[in-house]
């Protein structure tokens, strides 16, 4: 069980990998996005969707999935998310040590 508290109102500045651990773990957003059982991999069903959220995020209402994945690819070279192996079309994974990264901006209980 994973429970996550989170400022998810984009009243401050975010970034994209945290506003996509937002919807991973809302599970009102699970029709568009979500994990895919495998570790931290997730696949976007829906990446217009996610697109378009990130969009009004960021107060960009032309945001598109090319843009969003351009965004996406920033992170492969810094070891925070990659793109899964070919064949798998809008499935990532994060790489980096996501609880790290957050502390203490946010509070993660994990259990089994």
């Amino acid at each position: 069980i994973l429970i996550w508290f989170w400022d998810t109102t984009c009243s401050g500045p975010i970034q994209l990998w945290q506003f996509l651990l937002e919807l991973l773990l809302d599970p009102s957003c699970q029709s568009f996005i979500s994990w895919t059982g495998d570790g931290w991999e997730f696949k976007m069903s829906d990446p217009s969707e996610v697109a378009k959220r990130w969009g009004q995020c960021k107060n960009k209402p032309k945001m598109n999935y090319e843009k969003l994945s351009r965004g996406l690819r920033y992170y492969y070279h810094k070891n925070i998310i990659h793109k899964t192996t070919a064949g798998k079309r809008y499935v990532y994974r994060f790489v980096c040590d996501v609880q790290g990264m957050l502390a203490p901006d946010c509070f993660w209980v994990m259990s089994h």
